[in-house]
């Protein structure tokens, strides 16, 4: 096994390739794009890890192969974007719900419109009491299926997003290993020569110089800025006598505008005390208007209580009229044989005196029959 910096560099990238192939179930020949790129970029390290290893004076310090010790350079290329489900999908469920109870309501308003409110099943009654095709049982069925789909919907970008996560901690992992053997390696590099130091220098006099540049374009920029400030300053100043008499005309002013504003509230006040006089009284009216408005609609209601009172008694009269037809009827019979009764009554009394007095004859003849026919004693 080769211990040297470039083998062990090779052993690394081997293994995370290896890895990185396992996770996104890719091989070497159907990579995506991002894992190809990150595949060449990490054998032409390999190669100049090599080159370093065995001529380290072929390999400039700013190859391509010491970016690597850069942080995040090797999880910038794996970085990708993946599929994202739609937010929308989770409200699927609550609108075909509310799709349904509304075909639901529909179709129980249509079919009992004809009948009363009160003499109505309820909704869920009815709905409960619908074929299965109408009912609950297929809402239950529309929205199991709608989370079963929604669930599949989002299990293929979770997967997607759970393996990208998984080739970032790799690479990651990947940059930590590989900065100690490119640390060996870089400190074999022969030390910078004058002409090395002198581009570099160059190229970083350049860049000071563009940034120089831009300094001076900006402070030109503010010099003019300054300049336009100053000949407004000069005309502030200029101004001063003159705003300063404007300062005491508007303080004259002033004190004009607030005894104007004086004199007018002392002026205003008896309208005001009328105004106010005037919106106590119209809201005293309202308030008598709404109090008269509400024992108007108690009379009217009490009036019609008392039409509806008074026709009910029409009614009962009527009836009491009616039931008592059978009960004159009776009573003039009832008269009537009262009447009858009465004068057979007397005819008895008559009768009752004149047997009285033929009793009495004939006790008297009872008697006279008795003396005679006992004389002796008598």
């Amino acid at each position: 096994m080769d211990t040297s910096a470039a083998g062990r560099v090779g052993v690394l990238v081997a293994t995370a390739l290896n890895r990185v192939d396992r996770i996104a179930g890719t091989r070497p020949s159907n990579r995506p794009p991002h894992l190809a790129q990150l595949t060449t970029v990490l054998q032409a390290a390999v190669a100049e890890a090599r080159t370093a290893e065995d001529h380290p004076k072929r390999v400039g310090r700013d190859a391509d192969l010491w970016r690597l010790r850069e942080p995040g350079y090797l999880r910038g290329i794996v970085e990708h974007p993946v599929s994202r489900a739609g937010s929308g999908l989770v409200l699927l469920p609550v609108v075909l719900t509310w799709v349904l109870l509304g075909a639901a309501e529909f179709l129980y308003v249509r079919e009992y419109v004809a009948v009363p409110v009160g003499s109505r099943p309820s909704f869920f009654a009815d709905w409960l009491a619908q074929p299965w095709y109408r009912g609950p049982f297929v809402l239950s069925v529309v929205i199991v299926l709608t989370v079963v789909w929604i669930m599949l919907g989002y299990r293929g970008p979770a997967r997607e997003q759970a393996a990208a996560d998984e080739l970032d901690r790799v690479v990651h992992q990947l940059e930590v290993d590989l900065l100690p053997p490119l640390t060996v390696l870089r400190s074999r590099l022969a030390p910078a020569s004058p002409v090395e130091v002198t581009r570099q220098a160059a190229a970083d006099l350049t860049a000071a110089s563009a940034k120089f540049a831009a300094a001076t374009d900006t402070l030109a920029t503010a010099a003019s800025v300054v300049d336009r400030l100053a000949a407004v300053v000069e005309r502030l100043a200029a101004a001063v006598p003159d705003l300063r008499a404007q300062a005491d005309r508007l303080a004259d002013l002033d004190g004009r505008l607030e005894r104007s504003v004086a004199e007018t509230a002392r002026q205003v006040k008896p309208m005001t005390d009328a105004v106010e006089a005037v919106t106590s009284a119209a809201a005293t009216a309202a308030d008598t208007t709404s109090r008269s408005e509400a024992v108007l609609k108690e009379a009217t209601t009490r009036l019609d209580e008392a039409a509806a009172l008074a026709t009910r008694t029409a009614e009962h009269q009527s009836t009491l009229a009616t039931a008592r037809e059978p009960f004159t009827e009776a009573a003039t019979a009832v008269a009537s044989a009262a009447t009858k009764l009465d004068t057979a009554a007397s005819a008895t009394r008559d009768t009752a005196a004149r047997l009285g007095e033929v009793i009495k004859d004939v006790n008297w003849l009872t008697m006279v029959a008795d003396g005679l026919r006992h004389p002796d004693h008598r």
